[in-house]
């Protein structure tokens, strides 16, 4: 009889642990929620205390771009608060990132060029391919003697797995309503006419990069051709190839923009605000900053990628969703590391 009694406890014990922890997520979500909410959209370097509950004044705002170059949403976003707040009178872009895919560059580019505000770019360890095109939108930029930039140059990658799926016996085919449609399939060889329909495809980006680099940077079509070959350059080198203006520090371009926007004395720079995440954001995949989470990706999807991506490298030896694979398609952007 006594052990069925303690049987019959077990599930009233199990809904009552599930109702406290339910509760106490509840409680901590509220918390979130309401006291944690919101906030200004820039925040002194100084002390971190936000400019609009702080001192009022003039700032030269500065925005990060770091990493490769998926999505143009949150620097565009940055660019559009700072031109409406009047106490942002003029931006250093910094930027510290390989390149990225060619529409987000091109977008971020259009933004940083229409800037109404004085703005210049200071480049960071690299600002190469994407991130190159994208400070050729400044009418200054600065280098580091060591930053390495240029890399003027359009890749795509594909996979071909046709030995891996003959080894483990899948076999893959298409329904396609023209010769063109499955180019790239990772389970054949590409042929002929796919290499050079992806070749013009290329090339034509090509184009357009270097006509942007061509207007921005006041050079012929030929003098950027001469060095659109992929290669990247010291920024010393940039300097002599004309692809950068000046060799100096972030302070240095804070002090250069400052000046031009006819701010007196030392400059004030300000970041953007972090913005303040609930739980549910967390779990929602709610815009994120730069807090290590992935914009846009919820909670339980970064862990069900982890855990295929455990699944597929340990079949395979390749890395599947991590952040070091990359999807086909059209790139800017600078693999010497790889």
């Amino acid at each position: 009889m006594s052990e069925i009694k303690k049987r019959n406890l077990n599930p009233l014990a199990l809904v009552l642990g599930l109702s406290a922890v339910l509760f106490g997520l509840f409680l901590i979500f509220s918390f979130v929620y309401f006291f944690s909410k919101g906030g200004d959209r820039w925040k002194d370097s100084g002390d971190h205390s936000k400019i609009f509950a702080s001192t009022k004044g003039d700032y030269v705002g500065i925005i990060e771009l770091k990493g490769v170059i998926m999505d143009s949403k949150k620097i565009l976003k940055n660019l559009k608060d700072a031109e409406e707040d009047d106490q942002i009178k003029a931006v250093v872009l910094r930027l510290d990132s390989p390149g990225g895919a060619v529409a987000p560059s091109q977008e971020i580019y259009e933004g940083v060029k229409k800037f109404p505000k004085p703005l210049v770019v200071s480049m960071a360890s690299v600002a190469a391919s994407g991130a190159y095109y994208v400070a050729s939108g400044a009418k200054k930029i600065y280098a580091n003697a060591g930053t390495l930039t240029g890399s003027i140059g359009v890749i795509m990658e594909f996979l071909n797995l046709k030995k891996l799926y003959d080894w483990a016996k899948i076999e893959r085919f298409s329904i396609k309503t023209g010769k063109f449609k499955d180019s790239g399939a990772d389970y054949r060889e590409m042929n002929a006419d796919e290499k050079a329909y992806f070749q013009s495809l290329v090339f034509n980006t090509l184009d357009q990069f270097k006509s942007a680099v061509a207007e921005g940077r006041h050079l012929t079509l030929d003098q950027v051709s001469a060095i659109a070959d992929g290669r990247v350059f010291t920024g010393i080198q940039a300097k002599q190839l004309k692809l950068v203006d000046e060799i100096g520090t972030l302070d240095d371009a804070v002090q250069a923009v400052a000046k031009e926007a006819k701010i007196s004395g030392k400059p004030k720079v300000a970041y953007p605000a972090k913005k303040s995440q609930g739980l549910l954001d967390l779990f929602k995949g709610r815009d994120q900053d730069d807090d290590g989470f992935e914009e846009g990706r919820s909670f339980v999807d970064r862990i069900v990628d982890h855990a295929v991506d455990r699944v597929i490298g340990q079949m395979t030896g390749l890395r599947a969703s991590s952040s070091e694979a990359r999807p086909a398609g059209l790139y800017w952007i600078w693999n010497g590391t790889r």
